[in-house]
């Protein structure tokens, strides 16, 4: 026969715990999904992924630092929203790929308040990602 343990800790305390501290939780999810510009509607974000790495992989020196520079680095940068996730060097932006990836592609970043990149730097960012990255 099962039995709870001895402690004052029954499945109703459990859920009601539960309940009690992961709605501020959800709301501070909630409310930091939109102040980073939450998801936006499928219409207005493109289905662009490169399927494959372009023969001439876009250079990180060239290209892809001065579009993270310009859409990125005022909020993932010491002092911005996102300074616990900084994009201002090479190897900062590498340990974020996946993330960076996933955001821009998703169309979750640059957040809606801020300016949107150009098609031709959403090209050359998701290409350079999906190229694995390369310090070029």
């Amino acid at each position: 026969m099962d039995t709870w343990p001895s402690t004052s800790t029954s499945p109703d305390r459990r859920l009601r715990w539960r309940s009690l501290h992961t709605g501020p939780i959800a709301a501070i999810g909630a409310t930091l999904l939109v102040a980073c510009g939450g998801p936006r509607s499928s219409e207005s974000c493109p289905n662009d992924l490169p399927p494959s790495c372009p023969s001439a992989a876009p250079s990180y020196q060239a290209t892809v630092a001065p579009i993270i520079n310009l859409r990125c680095v005022t909020c993932h940068s010491p002092g911005g929203q996102e300074a616990s996730r900084p994009l201002q060097t090479y190897a900062q932006v590498y340990a974020e790929r996946s993330a960076v990836l996933n955001q821009v592609y998703a169309c979750n970043m640059p957040p809606t308040t801020a300016a949107k990149p150009t098609e031709q730097e959403r090209q050359a960012l998701l290409a350079w990602l999906v190229c694995g990255a390369p310090q070029n």
